[in-house]
């Protein structure tokens, strides 16, 4: 019987720790990181206002435009208080989200000691400003180095490519801002906070080895986890010489429940407004300075030919296409259509294997990302050595991006006018 009785005592105290636990993390989500300001009498010259964070209880004494902190260490025990360094304790009679009142347990029996009623602005202009003010502590006390990192420490950096994502470019905290899904429970109870991951980018710009390396709760680590494994591969880092090579990288996530509102409400507007816009969602991948006709200019350039070769010719076209991969480099050049002379069909594409890399197509729709595309030249060697692309073409592939040329003939002078579009 004896047994029977310490089991099912045993049982009711296990089972109510958990409860126990959520009253008290509910208590501190609503005492802690806020502003309270102590409600004094109205004669009173002088103001006081305290924040309960990061354990500890910081009290500010405001007169005459001078400020006095004192500094203590707490700890809060279901609706009470502890101050470690005088063992004083606070039992707090109401706390909401925008009111605090609480009274000192004195050892003994001590007469006119009342209750301290503090309130906090909780409005949502409130809210926001307090956000503003945790962030900018918190990313002062986070000792870690953020962005770009290598693996050897010795490494020398001179030259080196950072990574780049489509959309985000190097902010990737803008991405964990817009992507997330903030943990519903510490939203409703306006929790705010912070988590600052590390992780490798192989040389494929996959992110690996995810390590979180401070955090205020462990849901906003499992949210972070999620959005750095669905990151799109960024345009990995390369040395000077243009190899890709693993690297690190740091990202500070901020938590903020106000700021995170009012995303998702612009994001809303944003969304139904795109319902009844036309939008372009792709850029097509461009070369070097971005110009439509860059590709065949870098072409033209580094062609030598004997105009001979042409016989008894004016003019010859070949068509030749170009495939980029999602990290902006050439895999595959062909002849789409021969100019008949193999020695300068050859020559065209061992010119475009060679050609330094390009900016790849650009998604932006949700995430973004880097994708292929094809890009389909046409060329004509002329007698004189010009080079120009001819625009009459009925066989051009369709549905990649192609870049033409037209030999516009105003009336005082001859030039060349380009224009990319998508074959549809």
């Amino acid at each position: 019987m004896k047994k029977f009785l310490f089991i099912l005592l045993s049982w009711v105290v296990i089972a109510g720790l958990p409860a126990q636990n959520n009253n008290c993390a509910d208590m501190s989500a609503l005492l802690e990181n806020k502003i309270w300001k102590v409600q004094l009498p109205q004669d009173k010259q002088y103001a006081m206002e305290m924040e309960f964070r990061d354990a500890e209880w910081r009290s500010a004494f405001l007169q005459g435009g001078k400020r006095t902190e004192t500094l203590y260490s707490y700890s809060l025990c279901d609706d009470t208080i502890k101050v470690f360094e005088s063992r004083e304790k606070y039992i707090i009679q109401e706390l909401t989200d925008s009111t605090l009142v609480f009274q000192y347990l004195p050892d003994t029996l001590t007469i006119g000691i009342g209750p301290v009623r503090c309130m906090t602005d909780n409005s949502q202009q409130g809210q926001w400003e307090n956000e503003n003010r945790l962030d900018s502590i918190w990313r002062k006390e986070d000792i870690w180095n953020k962005g770009l990192s290598f693996i050897e420490q010795d490494i020398d950096t001179t030259g080196i490519e950072a990574p780049r994502w489509a959309v985000w470019n190097n902010n990737l905290e803008d991405y964990f801002t817009a992507r997330m899904k903030y943990p519903a429970h510490l939203l409703e109870k306006n929790q705010a906070g912070y988590s600052t991951v590390m992780f490798s980018l192989d040389t494929l710009g996959l992110p690996r080895g995810i390590n979180i390396l401070t955090t205020k709760h462990k849901d906003f680590d499992r949210e972070v986890i999620r959005l750095v494994k669905e990151l799109p591969h960024c345009l990995p880092c390369r040395d000077k010489n243009g190899k890709r090579m693993e690297c690190l990288y740091t990202v500070y996530v901020p938590f903020l429940p106000q700021h995170y509102r009012n995303r998702v409400k612009a994001d809303s507007i944003r969304e139904e407004e795109l319902k009844h816009s036309f939008v372009e969602w792709e850029t097509v991948s461009s070369f070097q300075d971005g110009k439509p006709w860059s590709a065949q200019n870098y072409i033209t350039q580094h062609l030598k030919y004997d105009p001979a070769l042409l016989g008894d010719k004016q003019q010859v076209k070949g068509i030749y296409t170009v495939r980029i991969n999602s990290y902006g480099e050439v895999y595959e050049a062909k002849v789409l259509r021969s100019c008949s002379i193999q020695d300068l069909d050859n020559q065209v594409l061992e010119i475009i294997r060679k050609m330094p890399r390009w900016t790849p197509t650009i998604n932006y729709y949700g995430k973004g990302e880097y994708r292929k595309s094809v890009w389909t030249i046409p060329i004509i060697f002329k007698r004189n050595g010009s080079l120009i692309a001819h625009t009459t073409e009925s066989h051009l592939e369709t549905g990649v991006p192609v870049c033409l040329y037209f030999f516009l003939k105003p009336i005082q002078n001859s030039f060349l006018y380009p224009i990319w579009y998508n074959s549809k």
